[in-house]
């Protein structure tokens, strides 16, 4: 298994190796240092990074012997919680480590599925904008020939009645070609113009679909517009609820001595919090997984949370999926006859 870190923030030179070696030492106390195979720093991308390879070793109670596992040693909970866990280690080792490695992509916040969601809404929509240009030049090319088109049979007719008058006046008396001919030639151009002109009532059923196509263009640069503001809304509401994490993370670390919170109990105090304040949800599904959220924290024998406000909890969520339930008959059930 090949772990690649990279020293995310500008740091003097000197910084970097007691930055590696802390960073090595975190890998070796979490994965074993036994199990440890390489840990390399490379110099040859603009960011100096470090490559750390480990065999992912485990014991087998069942068997009573060590295994390879990387299924078993890189869990969902050993990834959900490594670049936390390191940022901490980091912290607590590195006097100049003031920064820490998080961003919006490691933050456990709801809403950068949120904004991920509205990305791919942002790209396809500007990709539909593309098409629908694309397709407005299109049929304006088509426009611009059949109006060339128009123009050319006009003139040519005119240059024929010039021509069969001047026919008609030669100094011998005589004309070189019959107006017969011409007439025949003239009725070639007539069918030739016809056709143009049938063309010409196709152009005007373009151009309605093209005046269609502009209105329809407009709407979709306000849908774009509308959805670029409420991605830079969700930006400026990511990076706000960012700064409190890390304020958040402050006030637990020196005003109360709390370095680190395990995910679940974290997902506890969420739930606690939006029952505190009556912000109740009448999804049955939702409910569940509250009702969960507060029984695998009540389980957990090294919970920080107060054992008298988890069972509060859960009577709450238990109490709130009846009411749900009951809701969800009475609908169901319809008035009496």
């Amino acid at each position: 298994m090949l772990l690649y870190l990279k020293n995310l923030q500008k740091r003097p030179t000197s910084n970097r190796a007691p930055f590696f070696e802390a960073a090595t030492n975190f890998l070796n106390d979490r994965y074993g240092q036994e199990n440890a195979v390489a840990a390399v720093v490379h110099y040859d991308e603009t960011t100096p990074h470090l490559h750390y390879a480990f065999v992912p070793v485990i014991f087998d109670d069942k068997k009573s012997r060590y295994k390879v596992s990387a299924k078993e040693v890189l869990t969902r909970h050993d990834l959900q919680t490594f670049h936390d866990d390191l940022d901490q280690h980091l912290k607590k080792v590195l006097p100049f480590y003031e920064h820490g490695i998080l961003n919006n992509k490691t933050l456990p916040f709801e809403n950068v599925a949120e904004i991920k969601k509205y990305n791919d809404q942002f790209n396809a929509l500007k990709k539909e904008l593309a098409d629908v240009e694309e397709n407005i030049r299109a049929k304006q090319a088509v426009l611009k020939i059949t109006d060339q088109a128009l123009t050319e049979v006009d003139l040519a007719e005119k240059q024929i009645d010039a021509f069969k008058q001047a026919l008609s006046k030669n100094l011998f008396g005589k004309t070189v070609l019959k107006p017969d001919d011409l007439d025949r030639f003239k009725s070639v151009l007539a069918t030739m113009k016809k056709a143009t002109f049938q063309s010409q009532n196709e152009t005007e059923e373009l151009k309605q679909t093209l005046g269609q196509v502009k209105a329809q263009l407009a709407d979709v640069q306000a849908d774009y517009q509308n959805l670029k503001e409420t991605h830079q809304a969700l930006q400026k509401r990511q990076r706000d609820q960012q700064q409190l994490d890390y304020a958040m993370r402050d006030i637990l670390k020196n005003d109360y001595g709390v370095n680190s919170m395990k995910t679940s109990e974290v997902k506890a105090h969420y739930v606690l919090y939006r029952l505190d304040h009556e912000e109740l949800i009448k999804n049955k599904k939702t409910a569940q997984s509250w009702l969960k959220t507060l029984t695998t924290a009540r389980e957990d024998p090294d919970t920080k949370i107060a054992l008298t406000r988890l069972d509060w909890g859960i009577e709450q969520v238990k109490a709130l999926i009846n009411q749900i339930i009951e809701l969800t008959r009475t609908v169901f059930k319809g008035p009496s006859i």
